[in-house]
């Protein structure tokens, strides 16, 4: 299997030819021969033909449907395998750091526990890139650091934060030496969390995905009832507009179950790109002039109290009054409103963001000091944080001795877990922490809760995404049957019309 890599976007039409599909399922490990395509497109057949006998449907609207199904069909194939693929990545992923965290906790160095891994993983293409990674340590004679660019060749294979997470703590483990067992443990529980975690959020999924299928069956179904209720004089199923609504209502299902399959269809274990803008929210709110933002609330509401005052004088309607005062009150105070919602999405932000970051300090506090931490932490920090980071550089240069940079990190969220790792981090720097060792195990410990929670947070957001994918089939159910009401409604009264 090859790994998935980010590609210039490109129109899924291509799939239709059958060499794009036959090469796009085979980096999923999935061999699609003439055979199977042909049994893949007789089904699409039959299936046009079932719902075009159910719907009453003209041969050319069958037709129609037929190809919607060919369009769709190489989609649902590659969303199929690519999700079997992932999953496949996750466990492949989960597997090997426990494996490689046991095996490093045993044998100190990171070539004897690459060396017992590679038998767990005895086959198949992750264990060549193991045996390559062995061999790198084992003979490459011009390089600094061999055992970094091994672990970096396993690393590009998963792409995944902890994989990257576990390889740096072994690097720093092993240049530091000592007794690790501690951290190892701690490691090892934050990954248990991860995957069990990660196994609920495929259960969440898969009930989502079963929820869509119900709701787009249930309206498949449901708009069948008038073309088979009154028949007759009231036919209306060979109607032009009916059997066009038909095609429509078909397709857009098929459609949102393909959109709905692609939103389910996910990696597990790449880090997704934050492209949610929120380094620019995080500046919006903390920039806030509230005294600014009042002069252009007032402003907006000129307009709104001129146009009800006008109304309110013409029509002289005490209702018109009362919504004028109600929206002009909202324009008045609407830069509050905007700076409370964007605040709150910030602070949710930062509740998902924030354990992230400090792992990744936690790790580097291995073999750093807290302030070179920090610094070295900005190259993956979180675009919620970087600001806040920079500024607290910046103090911290100035005076590194001083506690008031770290009660005053990100202190107008008011999020206690924040302000409670800020003030370890300041008993590590300031050398009152007594053995480092164990302070940093606790930050991590203390990390793995806040991990959790952030984590499960994202979750919520995710699941809570896909549930528009089950309203949507009762809005286009609606649209169908009000089509199918009014024909039903023309036909009788030109029945009735023609019956005087």
């Amino acid at each position: 299997m090859k790994k998935e890599c980010g590609k210039k976007k490109k129109s899924s039409l291509r799939f239709l030819r059958y060499k794009n599909l036959t090469l796009e399922l085979a980096r999923y490990g999935y061999e699609f021969t003439p055979k199977k395509a042909m049994i893949s497109y007789g089904m699409i057949v039959l299936l046009a033909a079932i719902f075009g006998l159910l719907y009453k449907l003209q041969l050319p609207y069958i037709a129609a449907i037929g190809i919607i199904g060919v369009v769709f069909s190489p989609l649902v194939l590659i969303q199929t395998m690519k999700g079997k693929y992932h999953t496949t990545m996750f466990s492949m992923a989960n597997n090997y750091m426990e494996q490689f965290l046991y095996s490093f906790k045993r044998n100190k160095t990171i070539l004897n526990a690459l060396t017992e891994t590679a038998t767990i993983f005895d086959e198949g293409e992750f264990h060549e890139i193991l045996l390559q990674a062995i061999e790198h340590i084992q003979y490459a004679t011009d390089s600094e650091n061999p055992e970094e660019e091994a672990l970096a060749m396993i690393g590009e294979f998963f792409h995944c934060e902890r994989v990257d997470a576990v390889h740096s703590f072994v690097m720093g483990a092993q240049r530091r030496g000592g007794d690790a067992g501690g951290s190892i443990a701690l490691l090892s529980k934050n990954r248990a969390m991860w995957a069990e975690r990660i196994i609920n959020l495929q259960k969440e999924f898969q009930i989502v995905k079963r929820n869509i299928m119900i709701a787009l069956v249930a309206t498949l179904l449901i708009c069948i009832l008038p073309l088979y209720l009154l028949g007759g004089d009231l036919d209306i199923s060979a109607i032009p507009l009916c059997q066009v609504s038909a095609v429509v209502l078909i397709g857009i299902c098929m459609l949102i179950y393909v959109k709905a399959d692609k939103k389910l269809c996910r990696s597990w274990i790449e880090k997704e790109t934050d492209s949610s803008g929120m380094e620019r929210k995080y500046l919006q709110v903390r920039d806030y002039d509230e005294a600014k933002e009042a002069k252009s609330s007032q402003k907006m509401a000129v307009i709104p109290a001129i146009l009800f005052i006008g109304a309110f004088v013409y029509f002289q309607n005490i209702a018109v009054l009362v919504g004028g005062i109600v929206v002009v009150l909202f324009f008045l105070n609407q830069h509050k409103v905007g700076h409370n919602l964007a605040k709150k999405k910030v602070a949710r932000e930062i509740e998902k963001q924030f354990p992230n970051w400090l792992m990744e300090v936690a790790l580097l506090l291995q073999t750093d000091n807290v302030q070179m931490a920090i610094r070295k932490s900005m190259d993956s920090a979180p675009e919620v944080l970087i600001h806040a980071l920079d500024e607290l550089i910046l103090e911290l240069e100035d005076d590194p001795n001083a506690i008031e940079p770290y009660h005053r990190f990100l202190k107008d969220y008011r999020n206690p877990d924040v302000q409670s790792a800020m003030k370890m981090l300041y008993a590590l720097s300031s050398g009152n922490a007594g053995d480092v060792t164990k302070q940093v195990e606790e930050l991590i410990d203390r990390n793995n809760a806040m991990m959790d929670k952030a984590e499960k947070l994202t979750q919520e957001d995710k699941i809570a995404g896909m549930k528009i994918y089950i309203l949507l089939p009762s809005l286009l159910a609606s649209f169908k049957l009000m089509v199918d009401m009014a024909l039903l409604l023309v036909v009788f009264l030109q029945n009735l019309t023609f019956g005087m």
